[in-house]
């Protein structure tokens, strides 16, 4: 809802400076619009409100550029060439381990006796079950 009153005002400032510059009595009647939407809108808590109703339509814009791309193109140029020629066995994925810093002690928002490890080994199989939180 908070978006939705973002939005609003937002296309509400562009429509009072657009219409200013022509009406002069514009702005009086736009600062009552703006003052009688605020008292509507401040405490506004629909229960009502699903968000499964909403729906987003999301425009494609087609991009039309004034000059012919081809000629700023190598000759013979194939932009897929080479797409599939990727040899994944070669690659080699390195992931890299970023220390978060969080500016408490984590600690004292455990419970005690807390151990991070437990759980981890199964009697069973005799192998070490990884749980990964990502």
């Amino acid at each position: 809802m908070y978006k939705l009153s973002l939005i609003s005002g937002i296309l509400l400032t562009f429509t009072t400076v657009a219409a200013a510059s022509t009406n002069p009595n514009f702005i009086e009647s736009e600062l009552e619009i703006i003052e009688l939407e605020s008292n509507l809108f401040e405490n506004y808590n629909d229960e009502s409100l699903n968000v499964n109703d909403i729906h987003v339509v999301e425009l494609e814009e087609e991009v039309e550029i004034d000059f012919d791309v081809t000629a700023h193109l190598p000759e013979k140029f194939n932009a897929l060439e080479g797409k599939n020629d990727i040899d994944w066995s070669s690659v080699e994925l390195i992931e890299l381990e970023e220390d978060i810093e969080l500016g408490f002690n984590t600690k004292s928002h455990l419970p005690e006796n807390f151990n991070p490890y437990k759980g981890m080994f199964c009697n069973k199989q005799k192998h070490v079950v990884v749980v990964s939180v990502y």
